[in-house]
């Protein structure tokens, strides 16, 4: 395949457009779908982030309720309104019972106890004793009566070594007041199982394969899987995580992009960090791509073999068409193309088909004009035999004539010198007033042959004598007034030549008052009809005609018609220029 072929260029310019367009198509289409996909995972793992800390939530309000529960419960208040007892008062274990009940019914609950401050102590947990907890009891009974809110702590290494008798990781300090005394009753420790953080916040990071950090209201990490890692400097790398509000970054997390999703708790003021690998995020997105990589190949493809199809389609008449002129071109005008299409390419295929045709028509037209003129120049070249030596003879017998005093012969002798002079000239036009001088000499010569049955006059406009008409057309057609219309008639014949303009045509017409011509023998010569009984054939009314009409075109004609008294008119028309 040549590269400047047409086909090359439509099948190149086909597949650079349709890839072009293609590509542009599969990369909106890609990019946009990508990233509301995108957007979509992200979206999906903030629910599950929501998920989360709306669980938080409401575990933290239902260990609220159970707290507020304790504080309005009579039996432990009356257990922490009573005078210290030592050994513990025996109402002490039925407050046991209670929180052991308590407990059972709310699992998420870890160990429940109770502090008084004349002593009391109570607890789910039996093996815990008081002095686990005095130095909290000590801390927090100072934050009370100095007019604190409740508050939530960590145990420390709870959630690192969870193998500990004590496993509850977060817990909540409440105090209880003798409201109508105004004063300090006892302080409530309530612990959230290890379990429920296990489930929330390890499990889930684990399977998801991501990084889970709670901290809380003053930014201080709470908790955190895994638990050897430190993610202190992603909280100094990103000092909005540890703001309020809900927040999705994307950035670099220990050297791996990631999606970081924080969202409040309702609640505690704690925030739920959870630390994801793009890769996770975005698997569906990294498919859906190849899935468009793909589709994207078998597009190409589709468009490389059509693109082929189109510009063989198409290119396929153009290379008939080319190779069909080249065929013309080196003499073959035979040659003929087969579009069989019902397109422009077809009409097309066919007008070519039609052209050559009618080229070969005229060039056979051609042919056969050029075959009669030869023919008539052949008459002509006949016609010229010797013309110098028959001038000169008759020129001898002219003078012998008048050395002799016979001056009809001498006038005779001079009448056909000028006219076979004007006949046998190289030219084929002339003057119509020089056709005139012409047919006189033969008529002077032909006098002396008919004597005085014929009269010869012309009534030539002065405004036609200078116009141009073909050589030897007028004498033929008074030849045969001569011969055939005078036929049977002795004298009184009149033969007049007559000229006129009519708009840019000049109308010649030789009239003769003879016998005039059957109907039969007008329509033949009217059209033509060369029949060999036809008088006419053979005295030059059909050379006439060809003569005309090859020197002066379809313009010029010869028609027959009859004459008003009688006699026959031959009428020439030529066009004047």
């Amino acid at each position: 395949m040549k590269f400047n072929k047409i086909s090359y260029k439509i099948f190149l310019g086909m597949l650079l457009l349709s890839s072009m367009i293609l590509l542009i198509m599969t990369n909106l289409v890609k990019q946009s779908y990508t990233n509301f996909l995108k957007k979509n995972e992200i979206n999906f793992h903030v629910l599950i982030t929501s998920g989360t800390k709306y669980r938080f939530d409401s575990i933290i309000n239902v260990m609220d309720g159970a707290v507020r529960e304790i504080i309005s419960n009579h039996m432990v208040l009356s257990a922490l309104s009573a005078h210290p007892i030592v050994p513990p008062a025996p109402g002490d274990f039925t407050v046991n019972v209670y929180l052991q009940g308590l407990q059972q019914v709310q699992p998420f609950l870890g160990d429940i106890s109770i502090c008084g401050v004349g002593g009391q102590f109570c607890s789910s947990n039996t093996s815990l004793r008081r002095s686990d907890l005095e130095k909290l009891f000590a801390k927090y009974k100072e934050h009370f009566e100095a007019g604190g809110s409740m508050e939530y702590f960590v145990n420390p290494g709870a959630h690192q070594y969870p193998q500990n008798t004590y496993q509850d990781v977060l817990t909540g300090v409440w105090p209880i007041f003798d409201i109508k005394a105004q004063r300090l009753l006892g302080i409530i420790f309530v612990g959230l199982n290890y379990t429920i953080f296990q489930e929330m916040f390890i499990l889930s990071p684990i399977i998801n394969k991501e990084k889970f950090i709670m901290i809380d209201s003053s930014g201080k990490i709470v908790f955190s899987q895994p638990s050897y890692e430190s993610f202190e400097e992603i909280l100094r790398r990103y000092p909005m995580l540890r703001e309020r509000g809900d927040r999705i970054i994307e950035g670099d997390v220990l050297g791996v992009d990631s999606i970081i999703v924080s969202e409040n708790s309702a609640n505690l003021g704690f925030k739920f960090i959870r630390i994801i690998d793009s890769k996770n995020v975005t698997s569906d997105t990294r498919k859906m791509q190849g899935y468009f990589n793909i589709v994207f190949a078998v597009s190409i493809i589709i468009c490389l073999v059509f693109s082929l199809y189109i510009s063989r389609k198409l290119t396929k008449p153009i290379a008939q068409l080319f190779d069909a002129c080249k065929r013309i071109e080196a003499g073959d005008m035979s040659s003929r193309v087969s579009i069989r299409t019902g397109d422009e390419m077809g009409q097309l295929g066919r007008t070519f088909n039609l052209i050559m045709d009618e080229i070969n028509e005229n060039f056979e037209r051609e042919l056969v004009e050029q075959k009669r003129q030869n023919e008539l120049k052949l008459e002509i070249l006949r016609a010229q035999i010797n013309p110098h030596f028959l001038y000169n003879t008759l020129d001898s017998i002219k003078f012998l004539a008048t050395l002799q005093e016979n001056h009809n012969i001498a006038s005779m002798s001079s009448s056909l010198i000028n006219l076979l002079k004007y006949n046998l000239s190289s030219k084929t036009v002339a003057m119509l007033k020089e056709e005139i001088e012409s047919v006189s000499n033969y008529v002077d010569i032909q006098k002396y042959r008919y004597g005085d049955i014929f009269e010869f006059t012309t009534d030539i406009a002065a405004d036609t004598e200078r116009c141009v008409i073909s050589r030897f057309v007028l004498q033929p057609l008074v030849e045969n007034c001569l011969i055939h219309g005078f036929d049977g008639i002795e004298g009184d014949g009149a033969i007049t030549i007559r000229s006129r303009l009519e708009n840019d045509t000049l109308r010649l017409d030789v009239i003769d008052n003879g016998s005039g011509i059957d109907e039969e023998t007008m329509n033949r010569l009217q059209h033509g009809d060369g029949a060999q009984d036809n008088p006419y054939s053979k005295i030059g009314v059909s050379n006439i005609r060809e003569r005309i009409r090859l020197q002066f075109g379809e313009a010029a004609t010869l028609s027959y018609s009859a004459g008003d008294g009688g006699g026959t008119i031959a009428s020439l028309r030529f066009p004047v220029s």
